[in-house]
């Protein structure tokens, strides 16, 4: 998948807003204050090879907008175990208003604790997780009526594309 592609599938979650609409210090309509998101979707889909998407292990995500304060999200994901237990974490998220009632946009930072398995995955043969410093993304999601939406999400170091199934309480 293309970088073009990528955009045009950004471009069909968002609705067609005015640049002036554009406020980083206000949460968006969607993702308003103390709301929060839980998110399901299969392994990203590459960008080197497309052919290699196997679809596992799922990852799941829930992030949880600050009350109070900026537009901040705290979050914490975890990829099922494919044979085992590699990549859980946290994240922290920026949301941006862009004045589309049902869009949210937002800017993350995702720290991997998977690194701290490395000794056990070893012992069982399994290759050992980095440690990612610099895992910065951007995401997507557009919600249909009030509960159920879609996202889109880079992978780590821009290598792929996380597609989410998005639901929000609150």
């Amino acid at each position: 998948m293309t970088k073009k592609k990528l955009a045009a599938f950004a471009a069909i979650l968002c609705v067609a807003t005015s640049a002036h609409s554009f406020d980083p210090l206000r949460n968006p309509e969607i993702a308003g204050r103390g709301s929060l998101f839980i998110d399901i979707g299969p392994s990203p889909l590459p960008f080197a090879d497309p052919g290699s998407f196997v679809g596992l292990p799922l990852e799941f995500r829930a992030d949880w907008l600050l009350p109070f304060g900026p537009p901040l999200s705290v979050g914490a994901f975890l990829v099922t175990p494919f044979p085992n237990l590699k990549h859980f974490g946290t994240r922290l998220a920026w949301h941006v208003d862009l004045d589309a009632p049902k869009l949210d946009l937002y800017l993350l930072y995702v720290f991997d604790f998977g690194f701290l398995r490395n000794e056990t995955l070893e012992a069982y043969n399994d290759t050992p997780v980095p440690l990612r410093l610099f895992d910065f993304r951007i995401g997507v999601r557009r919600v249909f009526g009030d509960f159920l939406g879609l996202g889109v999400e880079t992978a780590y170091h821009l290598r792929g594309l996380h597609f989410l199934l998005s639901m929000k309480f609150k």
